[in-house]
């Protein structure tokens, strides 16, 4: 009968770790996820943006949104979506903006601040 791999460690490498989860707050980890989520959200709708997108250059912005694991990685590649969704025609395109702009907005307010200048290409 082998023992399970956790019999293995000694004790004392484990308890460092389970005095670190006990003082842990349940509000910061509530906020944690709770961003987390809210990433997941906005990723989400850019990745159905780019799917949209053809060719190579498709191929190249659900790559590096796939990759993406912060906000501020889908913020910098905004203007690559958006004006790769440009030719779909002025309509389709903007709904498109806005509704990714929105998206950005829920996980960093106040980054619309150059939408204006975003929306004049």
């Amino acid at each position: 009968m082998t023992p399970a791999p956790r019999h293995y460690m000694s004790a004392a490498p484990a308890a460092p770790l389970a005095a670190w989860l006990a003082n842990e707050r349940t509000e910061d980890r509530s906020g944690r996820i709770a961003a987390r989520r809210s990433f997941v959200h906005v990723k989400r709708c850019f990745m159905a943006a780019v799917e949209r997108v053809d060719g190579r250059r498709g191929q190249w912005l659900r790559h590096q949104v796939r990759h993406t694991n912060e906000a501020i990685d889908l913020w910098l590649l905004r203007g690559a979506v958006f004006d790769a969704l440009s030719p779909r025609g002025p309509a389709d395109a903007g709904e498109l903006r806005s509704e990714l702009q929105r998206a950005l907005e829920s996980v960093m307010p106040g980054g619309s601040e150059d939408e204006e200048l975003l929306m004049a290409f």
